[in-house]
């Protein structure tokens, strides 16, 4: 057999500005002060074309931000396929499969003259170029060992390349407002081209035994060579084992009260090589700066410079390990009425890759490591009912639910804990040894042995620094969907639950510093805050006013940490299905409705506890105005033929 595929996606995008950036929509809008009409006022002065804001800086009018500047983005992706089989016996056959996903994907960011960060202007374009390669070649071998015992054996071999390609051209000075062309720059940045290139060949294996179709043990093997490892590391093998019993069909149980059931115990080890050039120290492009000035970015009057990079690599890097131990438990009952599958597992990360923060005075700020060891257990349910079933109506109802903990065991030699992301200053997520994944460190209230808030003399409570605030993983989560059908209507329902750990608002923060929050409205009372003063060891009795020099920074980053708990109203879904009289070839259409992130209960307030300013990397537990969760409404008509 042979078959052939290929697929074409063309995709434009207008993107908003997100994340610390000045244009983010979102900033400028919590800051306006609410006696502010953004439309009222307008965006753009009449009279010589700059920006009308209320805030100032490097923060925008939000409707500036919308009509004046823009990040682009059109993309082309071409995923092609080929694949080939030839079966020699029934019981031997050889395979080979060949794809290339290739991306092409041109993305401009334009910000207008006047613009708060850019008065001058900017216009970038950033062409990416990226191309994965996959090539499998395999033998299959599926044969009877004796009557009621058999076997799957898989060899092959595969290999990797991945490929990419980024270039640039950057104008940090427009001549003229509004012309997002190069032939519109007045000052180019030094463009540059970044290209690299990633090589994985992998042997495999993988064993199956059966015996009467409800005993099985899988046995499987893999080594790697990457190119992105030293050359004495770049050679590393992982194994697996898994075994599973159907004891509903090889015992004679009632199958109108338990009709499956099944155990299941596997081990398994997977590895991670690195990312490319991580192992030579590299050289960087020229760039002095002093702070106070745009500074100089070579080549510079025809002269060129380079630098060392600020990143000291890696020449012994060693790929990155993941062991797991998992036992489950699936059973049906009642003609699949009532289902389950529970899950316990363990897993340990070792030699984790990572970049580390270093001491300025080495030359550089980050080296990459090996990091120390992760590990974590949990568990995770899965509960599926059918409470009402009959010949034109039915309803299911299922739960979800997973607890894991997880704790950092060893970081690097000298080092308690490691950064994950966050902030320059406070607060920032960091791996931190002896406790969960993911710790917020930052200011916190400073206490006596009692407990109690210290104040000073002015009435102001009293920080400490490097504090750690809180894990930022949850302790439990959990969900409940339901699906109704009756004569071919339909209503689905999908809520989700989140329980513990801990979340940063520097949403809530920034509101109080510029006064536009709820709680900033008793500005003008007398106040007294409650606790010690640190001095004579009495109860604070100095009165003082919330105003603007208070929120600057009377309250530490413990003042915005909140439990990260919430319930949405993830789905509804409503909809019918049907068949048209007479035309055979349509064989089934469907209409439906649906809303989705239709409801947030949470104590949290101004944010999607959600949403993350970093991401969706390690540094979670953090939010400053970032997008929410958007929701959605919309329609569908779905026709099979």
């Amino acid at each position: 057999t042979a078959g052939i595929n290929a697929s074409y996606n063309n995709s434009i995008g207008d993107m908003p500005f997100t994340g610390q950036d000045g244009n983010n929509p979102i900033f400028a809008l919590y800051h306006a002060p609410v006696s502010w009409n953004l439309n009222g006022y307008g965006y753009q002065r009449p009279d010589n074309g700059k920006q009308i804001n209320f805030r100032g800086g490097s923060f925008d009018n939000p409707l500036w931000s919308v009509h004046k500047n823009f990040a682009e983005t059109k993309s082309d992706r071409f995923i092609t396929g080929f694949n080939l089989a030839y079966e020699f016996t029934d019981w031997f056959k050889l395979s080979y499969r060949l794809g290339n996903d290739n991306l092409l994907d041109k993305r401009t960011i334009f910000r207008d003259i006047y613009t708060g960060g850019n008065p001058n202007g900017y216009l970038s374009f950033d062409d990416v170029r990226r191309n994965e390669l996959n090539s499998t070649f395999a033998a299959n071998f599926n044969k009877k060992i004796i009557e009621d015992l058999s076997f799957t054996l898989v060899l092959g071999q595969d290999y990797n390349k991945r490929t990419s390609s980024n270039s640039v051209i950057i104008g940090s000075e427009l001549v003229l407002p509004g012309i997002a062309n190069t032939n519109n720059i007045k000052t180019f940045d030094p463009g540059y081209k970044y290209d690299t290139k990633r090589t994985l060949f992998g042997v495999f294996g993988d064993l199956t035994f059966n015996y009467k179709n409800y005993l099985f043990l899988n046995l499987v093997g893999r080594n790697e060579w990457s190119s992105t490892l030293p050359t004495d590391n770049r050679s590393y093998f992982y194994p697996g084992v898994s075994t599973s019993f159907i004891f509903s069909d090889a015992f004679d149980l009632n199958k109108n009260i338990i009709n499956y059931g099944k155990i299941r115990v596997g081990y398994s080890k997977t590895a991670r090589d690195a990312n490319p050039y991580l192992i030579y120290n590299t050289f960087g492009q020229g760039v002095f700066s002093d702070g106070f000035t745009t500074g100089i970015t070579f080549p510079f009057n025809g002269l060129a410079g380079f630098t060392v990079a600020n990143t000291i690599n890696n020449p012994n890097l060693k790929p990155e390990f993941t062991t797991e131990y998992e036992t489950g438990l699936e059973m049906k009952f009642l003609k699949d009425r009532i289902g389950f599958d529970f899950t316990y597992f363990q897993n340990k990360n070792t030699d984790g890759i990572i970049p580390l923060d270093i001491s300025p005075a080495s030359g550089a700020t980050q080296t990459i490591i090996n990091s120390g060891e992760t590990k974590s257990n949990g568990i995770e349910i899965l509960l599926n009912t059918t409470p009402i079933k009959s010949r034109d109506f039915k309803w299911n109802v299922n739960f979800n639910f997973s607890k894991i903990k997880s704790e950092v065991v060893e970081t690097f030699p000298g080092v308690d804990k490691i950064f994950l992301g966050g902030f320059s200053g406070n607060p920032a997520i960091f791996a931190v040894k002896g406790e969960r994944y993911g710790s917020i460190i930052g200011s916190a209230y400073a206490r006596n042995d009692n407990g109690d808030i210290l104040v000073d003399d002015d009435g102001y409570p009293l920080f400490e620094d490097g504090k750690n605030l809180g894990y930022v993983e949850p302790d439990w989560t959990g969900g409940v969907s339901t699906n109704l059908n009756y004569k071919g209507i339909f209503l689905s329902a999908q809520l989700d639950v989140r329980r513990g750990g801990y979340i940063y608002s520097g949403t809530e923060e920034l509101l109080d510093f510029y006064g536009v929050s709820a709680k900033t409205l008793h500005r003008e009372e007398d106040y007294i805050f409650p606790g010690i003063n640190a001095t004579t060891g009495l109860a604070n009795d100095v009165v003082v006013k919330r105003n603007g020099t208070w929120y600057n920074g009377a309250y530490p980053n413990e003042e915005y940490v909140y439990q990260n708990n919430w319930v949405k109203l993830r789905e509804v879904a409503l909809g019918y299905n049907f068949k048209l009289a007479g035309i055979n070839y349509v064989r089934n259409i469907e209409l439906g409705l649906f809303g989705r992130n239709l409801a947030l209960w949470t104590k949290i307030p101004h944010i999607d506890p959600e949403s993350s300013a970093f991401g969706t990397g390690n540094a979670q537990g953090a939010s400053r105005f970032n997008f929410p969760s958007t929701r959605t409404f919309g329609m569908s008509v779905k026709l099979q033929f």
